[in-house]
């Protein structure tokens, strides 16, 4: 019971923080693409807020079965019990949470495409564009203009600097989308979130979605990811280092997610030009052998893992 308990706890945990986290993390980067530094703040879209609330919740359910997996390399005892209680989380996760957290989230609303803004640029702050970097003494919100002055920067020589007065010039235009301000694009544009994470999970949303409305077998056959997902348990003892299982473990789930994120960008399962796998017999065939490999060592040889247990 300790055993079963344990994981339950820790699948919730997951699935709870990791919501936290993901949610906080998308809302902020939202928020910020609509500031400009010294300007008022903009409210947030509460249909927006829900939608990428339920969103994480799916995405948080995902990655459970990863967690689980690990916590049975450091506590190896009560195999048996672990292997049942893990499966039954990968399908109350499939079955149950991740279709109720889509259907919430897509009758909350969608993220809508990022648009150009048009928000003024404040005075008093540097913002480099083209080349050269702007200060704004003062800005006309009626005529979107302002005063102030620009410099060229042609070298580490600050007297070769070229300086230009504005008088009731253009307010600057860059082509940041989907940010306001250039000031927040420079220190946005670099995070793995903004250029990775984000596009994939609202991309592989749309593809659950879709999955979702088309039906029990459209569903399972979308689902068929966490089948290939659950079987990682299977490789929880394949090295007689934790820490190489623990490292196998996290592969095996990077390229599980990869491929079937790259089924849901478009790709029709071709390999080498001459024979095409749909996405379900993928991941069943990862299934298939992952849980032989599983099989196999829990016959043939004892749990590793046991031997760092006092």
């Amino acid at each position: 019971m300790k055993t079963i308990l344990s994981l339950v706890g820790l699948f919730l945990a997951v699935i709870i923080f990791g919501t936290i986290f993901g949610f906080s993390a998308t809302l902020l980067f939202i928020h910020a693409t609509d500031i400009v530094v010294g300007a008022d703040s903009v409210r947030l879209d509460m249909n927006q807020t829900l939608f990428l609330l339920f969103l994480w919740i799916g995405a948080a359910a995902v990655t459970s079965s990863a967690f689980t997996v690990v916590y049975s390399i450091r506590y190896p005892k009560n195999g048996i019990a672990r292997v049942i209680t893990h499966t039954i989380l990968c399908l109350l996760a499939w079955v149950v949470i991740i279709p109720l957290s889509l259907e919430c989230a897509d009758k909350a609303g969608k993220l809508e495409p990022m648009q150009p803004k048009d928000r003024l640029m404040t005075a008093s702050y540097f913002r480099p564009h083209d080349g050269k970097v702007y200060y704004y003494t003062s800005v006309n919100a009626a005529t979107k203009t302002a005063n102030g002055v620009s410099f060229t920067l042609n070298s580490l020589n600050n007297a070769s600097d070229e300086s230009q007065l504005l008088e009731n010039a253009p307010l600057m235009k860059s082509n940041i989308l989907p940010f306001s301000d250039v000031l927040i694009y420079n220190t946005m544009s670099r995070s793995k979130l903004v250029k990775l994470a984000l596009p994939a999970l609202y991309l592989n949303q749309q593809a659950a979605v879709t999955a979702l409305k088309g039906g029990v077998l459209s569903w399972l056959t979308f689902a068929s990811w966490g089948l290939a997902l659950c079987t990682l348990i299977g490789v929880r003892r394949l090295f007689r280092w934790r820490l190489l299982n623990f490292i196998a473990v996290q592969i095996g789930f990077i390229a599980i997610c990869a491929i079937n994120l790259y089924y849901s960008w478009g790709w029709n399962g071709n390999l080498l030009g001459f024979v095409t796998i749909p996405s379900w017999m993928m991941n069943c065939i990862i299934a298939a052998v992952l849980s032989c490999i599983g099989i196999l060592l829990s016959i043939f040889r004892p749990d590793p893992n046991m031997e760092h247990v006092e």
